[in-house]
């Protein structure tokens, strides 16, 4: 999984867009949901049919913006990672928890993914 690079992708109207992958995948039906990884992570567009990549992009634009909107922005995420919280379930296999160096995957990487 890629957790850098974004800037080159973060244009006029992306936010609303993460926003809304975001949004869309907590409206689900059903209770537990299980986040599917992208056929092809390295594909700029395709890397965002998985959520945790979604969340990935949020958590760079939050970082960009100034502090007022940042805070703004910060507590609209909170809301919905109490959500995704509530509805997926931890990755018990700490294999999962860490990338190829050894660095710690944040918390919304860590979630169980279909097929895992």
């Amino acid at each position: 999984m890629e957790h850098s690079g974004y800037s080159h992708e973060v244009q006029p109207g992306r936010t609303s867009q993460f926003l809304r992958a975001y949004r869309e995948f907590l409206r689900r039906p059903g209770g537990r949901l299980a986040l599917t990884a992208s056929e092809c992570p390295s594909c700029p567009g395709c890397r965002y049919d998985d959520v945790a990549v979604v969340r990935d992009a949020l958590e760079h634009i939050t970082g960009e913006l100034p502090a007022p909107v940042r805070t703004e922005l910060r507590r609209l995420l909170e809301g919905l990672d109490a959500e995704f919280r509530r509805r997926t379930l931890h990755d018990p296999d700490p294999s999962h928890w860490v990338d190829r160096s050894g660095s710690p995957y944040p918390w919304w990487h860590r979630r169980r993914y279909v097929g895992r």
